[in-house]
């Protein structure tokens, strides 16, 4: 342009012909001639800025940028900095900590756990029942039975090597049994004590991997060291079952973000004991559970599932006890929300769906993860 412009000028000043387009052409030339010195220039001083660059170390020991690199961003005015998340910190969220709470999934080696809990249940039976009269003769009569029980209990997991835990569980129960019959005649009885002990011991046997699902086993066992309702004038007061038994369980878990599919199948056997009324054999229990956790947020989660446990007829003295064989089913909705990085906070509540269970029952637990 340079020299496009003096031409120009120059052939004006000197008043001489039109430019032709040989020197129109000349000019250009010269133009571009120009234009690839400055090129030249240009990188030759990029060339030595990188080196220099590169030669001269940053003081905090880092290499130095590129210069066609952009600048870094500069920080929010007021905003503080968010840490990272670990995985320590990712492994306390509610999905996973409701999992160990619900028994789906086992505590990471050397992981443990303080639960403490408490739980309320309610219900209500009205009918025909055979009852004494004040001169001990066994008579029909209109019964309204109505049974409260609150229930806590103290416990304590451990996360074992080669995928494996133990669990400690340790209640204690206080029940209210009122009872109404047609005629008037209303009693109400109480006790409390110490529940039956029990101890759990869980493996995982597979892990998930494509359509196959993660598979949790678990022996149990309970002590009888509740009351015995054999050996009460009230065997509704009981705080224990009066045998001990031994249940084994096997529990499948699916994934599909951000649903968790369970589902458990248990059998429970009695040990008989002899009783003031003779040789008792409890029944035996067949469990299944099946439902579904649903990861709210990071720190919320619900439980909707459905629980049933058959229980064959017991046998005193050689013969079944009517109404001992039974088939309880409850209808579960629970939510687990996270109050600090290693407190849970968890609710449940059942619906009873058949006449064997209560008709609601109410439980709160507080896990606190220790390391």
């Amino acid at each position: 342009m340079l020299g496009l412009a003096a031409a120009v000028a120059s052939g004006a000043a000197a008043q001489a012909q039109p430019l032709t387009r040989e020197d129109l052409l000349q000019a250009l030339k010269a133009r571009d001639a120009q234009i690839a010195a400055l090129q030249a220039r240009v990188e030759a001083l990029e060339h030595e800025r990188a080196n220099a660059s590169a030669a001269t170390p940053s003081a905090a020991g880092a290499p130095a940028a590129s210069p066609s690199a952009s600048p870094a961003a500069p920080p929010v005015a007021g905003a503080a900095p968010q840490p990272p998340v670990t995985d320590e910190e990712a492994s306390l969220r509610a999905l996973s900590r409701t999992l160990v709470e619900r028994g789906v999934q086992l505590l990471p080696t050397w992981s443990a756990e303080v639960i403490p809990s408490v739980a309320y249940s309610n219900r209500v039976v009205q009918g025909l029942a055979l009852v004494p009269t004040p001169e001990g003769i066994p008579t029909v009569a209109d019964q309204r039975l109505r049974v409260d029980q609150l229930r806590g209990a103290a416990g304590f997991r451990l996360g074992l090597p080669w995928e494996s835990q133990v669990e400690l569980t340790v209640p204690y129960g206080w029940v209210r049994q009122s009872r109404s019959l047609g005629d008037g005649t209303h009693a109400v009885n109480e006790g409390s004590g110490i529940g039956d002990v029990a101890i759990e011991l869980g493996h995982e046997f597979l892990r998930e991997s494509g359509w196959r699902p993660d598979i949790v086993g678990a022996v149990s066992y309970r002590f009888a060291t509740g009351r015995d309702p054999f050996r009460l004038d009230v065997p509704g007061i009981a705080t224990g079952a009066g045998f001990d038994q031994v249940r084994v369980r096997a529990t499948a878990v699916k994934t599909a973000e951000p649903l968790v599919f369970f589902g458990t199948l248990s059998y429970a056997h009695g040990f008989g004991v002899d009783e003031p009324v003779g040789r008792v054999e409890p029944g035996d229990a067949i469990g299944l559970d099946f439902g579904t956790i649903v990861a709210l947020s990071p720190d919320t989660s619900m439980t909707f599932a459905l629980s049933q446990e058959f229980r064959s007829r017991t046998q005193i003295a050689g013969m079944g006890a009517p109404g001992t064989d039974t088939n309880a089913s409850v209808l579960q909705i629970g939510l687990g929300q996270v109050l600090t990085p290693r407190v849970l906070l968890d609710l449940s509540l059942g619906v009873g769906l058949t006449r064997d269970a209560p008709d609601y029952a109410v439980q709160v637990s507080l896990p606190i993860r220790l390391r």
